[in-house]
């Protein structure tokens, strides 16, 4: 019991201390892909946490039923004590309502969270399926060009995915900053950062009051642009990228990553003026170290809540 009382403690702490560190870690965008890996570790750890707790909890009531001085069998036979009559109508009627309220509040969590991935995972195949039949295929897999006066490009998740380009984006942009824009959605398929942002926005529709989850589905897109444009970058150079990213106007859906969808301005001037290397460095060094921090704490403080119970027990 005390394992799982130390782990929601941790959890606690996440939840509550993490938006505010994260987000001030990441305002920058200076180290994007540890960006990423500190959000997702922080959201996952907090979830992961949260079960493994629930299942300590059950296993210690499995280990120490027959013991009569076992605090958690104690209070586990007082609700059923409650939930029996036992203890008085009101006091049943009262708990039966907390246990349904529970209840109703896990599935309406799960419900939403299946809706809500389905529901993108359908708009973009059917988006994907239209373009496809709409679209003009190109040399490059995968890339389609649309009749559009609107200028824009974004990639769409599908079986197979696709990158779309609208005729006024062609006709913009000079050829290599097609290329590096066409490497930035390219950037964003090849490291599934469509599905990464489908399952936050899943996990924030389904736990909208949780305010790690909710900034996180906000903010990780955000790195994730800067990732793409990293790739891009190194690919063609910062110039095409750039020019590409101030010529480009959003307009991509919502199921769909665009290339100058997600704080353009922010993108642009650190595409137009990099940090230096030891800023870079610091950046990275830090959220590194806020990772490993998030990612070790629940294993230290099993490992410490353990040797604690195996101490009193000796």
């Amino acid at each position: 019991m005390s394992i799982a009382a130390y782990l929601l403690v941790y959890s606690l702490a996440v939840i509550v201390l993490g938006p505010s560190l994260l987000g001030f870690l990441t305002r920058s965008g200076h180290a994007p892909k540890s960006g990423v890996a500190a959000w997702l570790i922080a959201i996952g750890s907090v979830i992961l946490t949260g079960l493994a707790s629930v299942l300590l909890v059950i296993s210690d009531v499995i280990a120490h039923w027959r013991q009569r001085n076992s605090i958690v069998v104690s209070c586990i036979r007082f609700v059923c004590d409650l939930a029996a009559g036992r203890e008085g109508l009101v006091p049943q009627v009262l708990l039966t309502t907390i246990l349904g309220a529970v209840v109703v509040g896990i599935a309406m969590v799960g419900i939403r969270f299946i809706l809500t991935i389905a529901r993108l995972r359908i708009h973009a195949h059917g988006h994907s399926r239209a373009v496809r039949m709409v679209g003009r295929p190109t040399a490059e897999p995968g890339v389609y060009v649309v009749d559009a006066a609107e200028r824009t490009a974004y990639c769409v998740g599908g079986k197979p995915p696709t990158i779309v380009v609208t005729t006024a984006t062609l006709d913009a942009l000079a050829s290599p900053e097609v290329k590096a824009v066409l490497a930035h959605e390219r950037a964003h398929l090849d490291g599934h950062h469509l599905l990464i942002v489908t399952l936050l926005r899943g996990l924030a529709a389904a736990l909208p009051r949780l305010r790690l989850v909710t900034r996180g589905a906000l903010e990780v897109p955000r790195l994730l642009e800067m990732c793409a444009d990293d790739v891009a970058a190194r690919r063609h150079g910062r110039g095409p990228l750039l020019a590409g990213l101030l010529a480009l106007a959003g307009g991509a859906p919502a199921a769909a990553m665009g290339a100058a969808d997600v704080a353009a301005l922010t993108r642009a001037e650190r595409l137009a003026v990099p940090p230096a290397h030891s800023v870079r460095v610091r950046a990275q060094a830090a959220l590194t170290s806020a990772a490993t921090i998030i990612a070790v704490a629940p294993l230290g403080t099993l490992m410490l809540a353990a040797s604690g119970i195996f101490v009193c027990s000796g």
